[in-house]
Parts: structure tokens; sequence; C-alpha cells
């Protein structure tokens, strides 16, 4: 499954913010088996964010994810951008709306806020595209969004960082597992460090490259610092398994076979 990541916020783009949400997401979505082909920042524009889901798609990922805008102020359009990228009618979901209510009915007996009621922008965060369900806020007020349309998924979760993470973890993980298994898809990443006693990556690469054109389910990665006679540069191997037996074994072979290459490498210059 290839995927694609959209953090929604101005306050990502004038620097007030550091989006820490897509690094996070970009982890634990590789450690589920996606492969995550893109991640970018838009405004809170409802033009651009609409045109930024339709371009991820245009890239041919299975799965979309945004952070943020799902809040209740005027400026919180993500979800009607989602309703205009997909061509979705924009209507007001009863679950959604009960999860709202009970939320701001605890919220209003602990004294956290004046009233119960569900004013106007209250409910505006109950409004989802057609077919879409809502994911718990355990943390939050504003609940996710999840909608499966043939063989692409998407999904939208609150920017606050410990909202997003509560409700990816509790729902997005346990349906991603699920639809990724179905699929015959998903698996584990394994990593390791090599150092490799080269200090210039314009001779490093050939040879790591040799090793990832040999081995199926690797990937190999120099990892570039500064210049100078003291540099010994690092060597990222990445391997993927449809269980942790078959990512361990492809990440030994190929951690073998790095320092086999790099050693006859060394022997050479010598």
């Amino acid at each position: 499954m290839k995927g694609a990541i959209i953090a929604v916020g101005r306050e990502i783009l004038t620097g007030r913010t550091l989006d820490t949400n897509s690094h996070w997401l970009a982890v634990e979505l590789t450690a589920l088996g996606v492969s995550v082909k893109r991640i970018c920042a838009v405004d809170d524009v409802l033009g651009e964010i609409a045109g930024e889901i339709t371009h991820a798609l245009s890239l041919g990922v299975d799965l979309v994810i945004t952070t943020g805008g799902l809040g209740p102020t005027r400026d919180d359009m993500t979800l009607k951008a989602w309703s205009q990228a997909l061509g979705r009618e924009l209507d007001l979901n009863r679950e959604a709306l009960g999860m709202i209510r009970e939320k701001y009915r605890v919220l209003h007996q602990r004294g956290y806020v004046d009233t119960p009621d569900i004013t106007p922008e209250r409910e505006k965060m109950a409004y989802l595209p057609q077919g879409a369900r809502p994911l718990p806020n355990p943390v939050g007020a504003a609940p996710g969004m999840f909608l499966e349309d043939g063989d692409k998924v998407f999904i939208a979760l609150p920017g606050v960082p410990g909202e997003m993470k509560a409700i990816f973890h509790e729902d997005v993980v346990p349906l991603l597992s699920r639809l990724l298994e179905r699929r015959g898809e998903g698996g584990v990443l394994l990593q390791e460090l090599v150092k490799s006693g080269f200090g210039d990556e314009s001779f490093l690469w050939p040879l790591v490259r040799r090793v990832m054109d040999e081995m199926d389910g690797v990937y190999l990665k120099t990892l570039a610092t500064r210049y100078g006679p003291d540099v010994d540069l690092e060597v990222r191997v990445e391997a993927w398994g449809r269980d942790e037996q078959e990512a361990r074994d492809r990440l030994d072979r190929a951690v073998d076979r790095l320092r086999e290459v790099l050693e006859e490498a060394r022997d050479a210059r010598n």
C-alpha cells in the first residue's frame, strides 16, 4: 500500500508550529507496511486542501491521511475539502454528533466548558462526507474520519498531536492492519546501521548499490554527514518481510553482503 500525508494549517507554513505529526505518522505507517510516497503541508484554504488531496490521488497512492482542520472554527475546512475532492455530499453524521454531544456533556460536568449545548460550531464537527465513518476522539472533541472507497482509503485526523496519536493507535492501526492483511500486504520493516570505513559518499554509493541490486526486499541508504579524513560514513540497511523472521533473514543477509563488499573495496585500495 502506498500512502500520502497532508498536514493542514497555516501555522505550519508560517513556521509557528513544527509539523511533528507527519514525521510521527511516517514512522508508524512504515512500520505497518505502508510505503509513504508524499508528505506536504497546505494552508487553511478550501480549494488548496481539496487540490492537494486530488493531487495525491493522481500519484497513484492507496491511502491519504490529513491532519488538522477538524475543529469548530470557520477556518477548519478539512472535512469540506474532502467532500469537494471526492465529489461526495457533506452530511450530518448522527454517530459523530452523538460522540460530540457526549464529549461536551462530560466537559461541562467537569467544569471545562460553560454549556453542554450543541451549538452550530460544535455541530459543524459532525458533518462528514457521505459514506464516511467517525473515529472516536478519546482526548479532544472533534472525531476523526475513515472512508474506504474501492481500493482507496481516506483518513482525517486532528492536528493536535495527542488527539491524532490517540485516534491513530486506538482505531486507525486496527483498521489498517486488517485491511493490509485482507489485501495480502503489510509486514515488518527492520533496520540496522553499518559503519562503512569510507568518508567519500561518491565512492561508497556504487558499493551500496551493488548490494541493493543483488537482493529483493532490501533498501540501503548512505548517510552523508561532512567531509574530512576522520569521517566514517554509515549505511542504513532496511529489510521488509511478511513477518519478523523473513525481515530478519533478509536484513542479516544484506548486512553480511554489505560488509563483504566493503572489505573487498578496502583490500583493493591497500
